[in-house]
């Protein structure tokens, strides 16, 4: 097959083993870009997966944190050392604070990270 070989190779072993060697890096390198190209699928529809199936569970774990920071409060209103109704009062009062001021930082964050961006924009575009 490849007998007009011998005229232009005088080892043809070592250009059967030099060619065989292109031929496999060759065929390394056109496999490697396919197979990177579906495990990058692969892994946007494993996180695509992950994200809906947190989103599902969502409200459930956001009632479920609610009962327990409730019963939380109810223990530590038992010890705080007023009326009852005014220790569940404050105990609320001291949930109901913490979480605004917890919402106002991520929205401080927010926004802070969106003017940060903003500012460096015109820097990336050049």
């Amino acid at each position: 097959m490849l007998e007009f070989l011998d005229d232009y190779v005088k080892d043809r072993d070592s250009f059967i083993k030099y060619l065989r060697l292109v031929v496999f890096v060759c065929f390394y390198l056109i496999a490697r870009q396919y197979y990177t190209k579906y495990a990058t699928e692969k892994l946007a529809q494993k996180q695509h997966a992950e994200d809906q199936r947190e989103a599902a569970l969502k409200p459930e774990k956001e009632k479920r944190e609610k009962e327990e920071l409730e019963e939380k409060l109810r223990k530590e209103a038992k010890t705080f050392g007023w009326g009852k109704r005014t220790r569940k009062n404050v105990k609320n009062t001291e949930a109901t604070l913490q979480e605004a001021a917890e919402e106002l930082r991520q929205r401080h964050q927010t926004a802070y990270d969106a003017a940060e961006d903003h500012d460096i924009e015109d820097l990336l575009e050049e």
